[in-house]
């Protein structure tokens, strides 16, 4: 599996790859990609790919007629705005969708997103690539979701009232220590 970034691979016009892309994310999507993150993938241009915090990353396979597309993932504003992963179905239990939000990571640096409680593969794969969930909020379904963030430095981040009112770098660990100490 290869992933890139479209940025990186410039090759046939843009709305024809752009609306291959949409196409990939409306059947591959499982409905778990708001209407709002596909609209916001659909007005992008090639000259925001350029922007801090946007990314759009693309996994792809050797097939029998040359690269084929595995997975999409897109962010924008850091995943503030959007961060969508869609990973076709014989590629998915085959950690595509980590790879893909680990790679956004390390080119972004940071991220969050957005996933509803009962969505546990996606959860899983959040998980697995490293966020941490920092809060629950209700969706736009009015769902229960989960924010999650990449760590901002290893070891726990510490909610201000939550009875630990030390500084995070005022904490460290001795080896055979957990990371992470209920506070209360």
């Amino acid at each position: 599996m290869l992933i890139s970034s479209l940025y990186d691979t410039e090759n046939g016009p843009w709305k024809r790859q752009l609306a291959h892309l949409l196409q990939f994310v409306r059947e591959h999507g499982e409905r778990q990609i708001t209407l709002d993150n596909c609209r916001r993938l659909a007005r992008l241009t090639p000259e925001q790919l350029s922007q801090p915090g946007l990314s759009l990353l693309v996994a792809t396979v050797r097939g029998q007629h040359g690269r084929q597309l595995s997975g999409i993932s897109f962010v924008s504003d850091f995943g503030k705005e959007s961060c969508l992963v869609a990973v076709h179905p014989l590629y998915r239990n085959r950690h595509t969708g980590t790879e893909l939000l680990t790679a956004q990571l390390k080119r972004l640096g940071s991220l969050t997103c957005s996933v509803a409680t009962d969505n546990t593969a996606s959860l899983k794969m959040c998980f697995n690539a490293g966020l941490i969930a920092v809060g629950l909020t209700s969706g736009r379904a009015g769902k229960p979701t989960l924010l999650l963030r990449s760590p901002q430095r290893p070891g726990c981040i510490i909610q201000p009232g939550s009875g630990a009112e030390q500084s995070a770098e005022s904490i460290t660990s001795q080896e055979g220590e957990l990371l992470c100490r209920n506070p209360s």
